[in-house]
């Protein structure tokens, strides 16, 4: 009797399972993709329309779930998480890369971006794919690129005109050893700090200022705490979108075509719209700041303090790909 039963509940379970598998091969995978930035941005438009198309191509199979505004942590640990797997994607500038990707500093070097066309024909041509293999060698899957623009300097203490007036100004850079050579170079006290402990710095004067594209300066609320903004565009910088290494390398062809073609999707909106954010910014801003435009050559000698720089992160960076950067990147 014992063995009859025994015999029975086999056959049931045996059936069970294999009526729950086309249940569970077809439930949604779930991706976290984390962000910095606040759901007024471009940024998180773009992450909101690429999970949208993913739903789409893969029949809801897989699921981009949105964390913004540093809701899975600071921007190193995001980085860190997604090296190890415990979160899928992020997005993020390339300096703060460059703790996991030296060569990522590359894209830091001041007054080395011609234009935000020049940046994006080389971040999809041979120069991106030689900085993503780079990327891969430190877990890093990067699968888009979308436009922050120019950045500029930012304070609540003066006006900024030429390399004299950055002295002694504590201003907030991001975690990167050639953002702290370039600000000190301008005669600045830097201190790298995490993107959602900039606002509350400035109000509370522990900093006097940071560098920022002028959209996000409008989405971050910042025109509250600042008072100053100068024209310096002295990096035109982007956001690396990536995966987890291991993560997209287990996917099927089909689904990173997927990733591919979504991706596509939400990075032509976002250009564009970043883009038309820029041109509409300064406008915006003018009368709740003091927006102070350089002549060419104050820009120079902004660019000439910096310069010698260069030559001192080719050890880190590589000669090599700063040459090809210059080459690539520059007007």
């Amino acid at each position: 009797m014992s063995l009859s039963l025994n015999r029975r509940g086999f056959v049931a379970m045996t059936a069970a399972s294999t009526l729950a598998s086309p249940a569970i091969a077809q439930r949604a995978r779930a991706l976290r993709f984390g962000s910095p930035m606040p759901t007024s941005s471009s940024y998180h438009h773009a992450m909101e329309i690429f999970a949208e198309e993913m739903g789409k191509l893969s029949g809801g199979k897989l699921k981009i779930e949105l964390y913004p505004n540093a809701q899975l942590g600071g921007l190193k640990d995001m980085l860190t998480s997604v090296q190890l797997g415990t979160q899928s994607m992020l997005i993020t500038v390339p300096a703060w890369y460059s703790s996991f990707v030296k060569q990522m500093d590359v894209f830091t070097l001041p007054f080395l971006v011609g234009s935000p066309e020049k940046l994006r024909s080389a971040l999809e041509g041979s120069f991106g794919n030689k900085i993503e293999s780079h990327a891969r060698e430190a877990g890093f899957q990067i699968v888009g690129y979308w436009l922050t623009g120019p950045r500029h300097m930012l304070n609540n203490v003066r006006p900024i005109k030429t390399v004299a007036d950055m002295a002694g100004l504590k201003m907030r850079i991001i975690s990167s050893q050639v953002y702290m050579a370039a600000f000190r170079a301008l005669g600045a006290n830097p201190a790298a700090l995490d993107y959602a402990e900039v606002y509350l710095a400035l109000q509370q004067k522990t900093v006097d200022g940071m560098d920022l594209g002028l959209p996000d300066v409008i989405s971050g609320k910042f025109p509250e705490v600042i008072k100053y903004a100068t024209l310096t565009s002295h990096v035109i910088d982007f956001f690396a979108a990536s995966m987890n290494k291991a993560l997209y390398d287990g996917m099927s062809a089909e689904e990173k075509g997927m990733i591919k073609q979504a991706m596509k999707t939400a990075t032509d909106w976002q250009w564009t719209q970043q883009m038309a954010d820029i041109a509409a910014a300064e406008a915006k801003l003018k009368d709740a700041i003091q927006i102070i435009h350089l002549t060419d050559a104050e820009k120079a000698e902004f660019a000439n303090a910096t310069r010698p720089i260069y030559a001192q992160f080719e050890g880190t960076i590589g000669k090599d790909l700063i040459d090809e950067a210059i080459k690539a990147l520059s007007a």
